[in-house]
């Protein structure tokens, strides 16, 4: 009977925590330990990609990026993505929400992200450096987006025509072209492209042996002296 008293004795001074783990299953400390062991590797366990060989711990997620699947869609615009974080990153940028600022200079930045990236602009460090040129970058990603110019893998596919690209910058500017938007006009001419390279390039056939037409008040460049004047009259009615 005393021998009761004492373990209850001893159970009432144990965190609860502990006398929970010694009620489940009556598993011995060393067994405890290689479970908790078990649970740490099944957290921190990465899966292949059949797709392009890449380890990652959130399959579904970047299976996202060879398939173009986004189910995550902001309630304002409308504009689709992959993950849940950067869809709700993106709604921030409705509202003007800037809630991580930079130690150094203060800049402001919607997503914690973004800021750390940010930071590094303010350092010199650069610990990654690409294994065929010797090239240095401040982030493991930037430095395996270039490898990838060394090579010819191309992960990111146009869901609309399935061309292959090796970066997903490249891919999104090609997939204007599936798109009826023009957005860039000619200032001489009026014709309008759905790139502003193409006007870019437009632009060179004007400006062969043509006069320069300056704004007086703000410096810009008109090949048209009757466009220069509507600019003019912007300023006028400011």
């Amino acid at each position: 009977m005393g021998n009761l008293w004492l373990l209850a004795e001893v159970a009432a001074k144990m965190p609860k925590a502990e006398v929970a783990i010694g009620r489940q299953t009556g598993l011995n400390s060393t067994n405890q330990e290689e479970s908790i062991e078990q649970k740490d590797v099944s957290k921190s366990k990465k899966w292949q990609s059949n797709e392009c060989g890449k380890n990652i711990t959130k399959m579904e997620e970047h299976m996202r990026t060879h398939t173009g699947e986004n189910p995550y869609s902001c309630p304002t615009c409308g504009k689709s993505f992959s993950r849940s974080y950067n869809m709700k990153r993106h709604t921030k940028s409705h509202t003007g929400e800037k809630p991580y600022s930079c130690h150094t200079c203060g800049k402001n930045f919607p997503g914690l992200s973004e800021m750390k990236r940010h930071a590094k602009i303010h350092s010199d460090e650069k610990p990654y450096s690409c294994l065929i040129c010797g090239k240095s970058f401040p982030e493991s990603c930037i430095m395996k987006r270039h490898m990838k110019t060394h090579t010819d893998e191309k992960s990111y596919s146009c869901p609309t025509c399935r061309k292959n690209f090796s970066q997903t910058d490249y891919m999104k500017k090609h997939m204007g072209i599936h798109t009826d938007k023009m957005s860039y006009s000619c200032e001489v001419c009026g014709q309008v492209f759905k790139r502003k390279p193409y006007l870019k390039s437009h632009m060179k056939t004007h400006v062969k042996n043509r006069p320069l037409f300056n704004c007086t008040v703000c410096g810009k460049c008109y090949l048209n002296y009757d466009r220069l004047n509507l600019h003019k009259k912007n300023h006028e009615r400011s």
